[in-house]
């Protein structure tokens, strides 16, 4: 299996900075015609169903030729993922716990839906969002698939796969359709996007002799995913409109693209530039710290009694452009001094 795929980076950088656009520009604003924000995220689900589901097929293939046991791989895959994603995620709890009266935004009332990562929970209940933490919903959604997930496919369907997977898309593009409030949230209405991910996986790794015929049918669904979504926002608004399942075969093509087709002029001259590689690799911090850094940044500057267009409410592309430059920089700190020395000890503790 091929570890490394080039062009994953640069959709990554692309996705977080969709989903950057969406919460910092105004209501309004011509880059908000289209949900891209929503549609960054679900590109990030689509990607962890495809990635995570690689490797616990390649786990099912190791349990049938009797080399390892479904033990072994869910205690290696949570090492592996919680060494990846817990010690930044819980460094900016504590953070915004001992700030709360600073920022305002009464974070202790609700630390433990965010410390069990069931924020989006709290957002369905309230029916509102929650500030400068609003966006961590998705990695709540995230956390709760790589819990039930792996059970799923290594121990209680590893026969059936094919089935969980239908069922997973079927399940999670209707489930909306039954449900009020804030469901966009609520990770039973995500599990299509990463289905739609976990599929190609499945081509990939359990059945490549469909890879063809498969790369046939998510194109034709791309390509017409794209018509409806422009025609659902630009000249007639459906009633009914299953959003997530369009950006997530639009997704799933580009990712079975940049899969099978690594010389390609889109994978190394776009994807693979230095600017998109570099953001994608540090898109994890970029997209936990984007919200909550701009929230601070007008806190300091209140206490020091400067003025800015965001200070006093207001957009600016420049201090736009500043913050995410920041961010960036917060980010790319983060990773050379928290999350790549600990990435770092995955292969001693599995």
């Amino acid at each position: 299996m091929t570890k490394y795929i080039s062009g994953l980076n640069g959709i990554r950088a692309i996705a977080v900075l969709m989903v950057i656009i969406w919460h910092r520009f105004p209501e309004g604003h011509f880059m908000k015609m289209i949900p891209v924000g929503p549609f960054g995220v679900n590109i990030f689900f689509v990607l962890s169903g495809y990635l995570i589901s690689r490797i616990l097929f390649e786990g099912v293939l190791k349990i049938k030729a009797k080399t390892a046991t479904s033990y072994q791989l869910i205690k290696s895959f949570v090492i592996r993922r919680s060494l990846r994603i817990f010690p930044i995620y819980y460094i900016v709890l504590f953070l915004m716990y001992f700030t709360d009266g600073i920022i305002g935004n009464s974070f202790r009332d609700n630390f433990a839906w965010y410390f069990f990562y069931a924020s989006n929970y709290l957002i369905y209940n309230e029916g509102r969002w929650f500030g400068c933490l609003a966006h961590l919903w998705s990695l709540a959604v995230e956390e709760q698939f790589y819990l039930v997930w792996p059970f799923l496919v290594l121990v209680f369907f590893r026969n059936r796969i094919l089935g969980l997977l239908l069922t997973a898309i079927l399940v999670g593009t209707l489930a909306p359709l039954f449900m009020d409030g804030i469901t966009y949230v609520l990770t039973v209405s995500c599990i299509n996007a990463f289905g739609i991910g976990a599929l190609l996986a499945y081509v990939e790794v359990i059945k490549p002799q469909w890879k063809s015929v498969f790369i046939k049918i998510v194109s034709v669904l791309a390509v017409v995913s794209v018509i409806f979504i422009f025609v659902h926002y630009f000249v007639y608004e459906f009633s009914i409109f299953f959003d997530r399942f369009l950006v997530s075969c639009i997704a799933v093509a580009i990712i079975a693209y940049c899969r099978y087709h690594q010389d390609s002029f889109l994978v190394t001259k776009i994807l693979e530039n230095k600017m998109l590689s570099f953001i994608g690799l540090i898109s994890y911090g970029v997209y936990l710290y984007h919200n909550i850094v701009p929230r601070y940044w007008i806190v300091v500057l209140n206490r020091l009694d400067v003025k800015t267009p965001s200070t006093l409410g207001n957009f600016s592309y420049l201090e736009f452009f500043i913050q995410t430059a920041f961010v960036i920089f917060i980010s790319y700190l983060s990773w050379v001094i928290i999350e790549k020395p600990i990435l770092k000890w995955k292969d001693k503790l599995t």
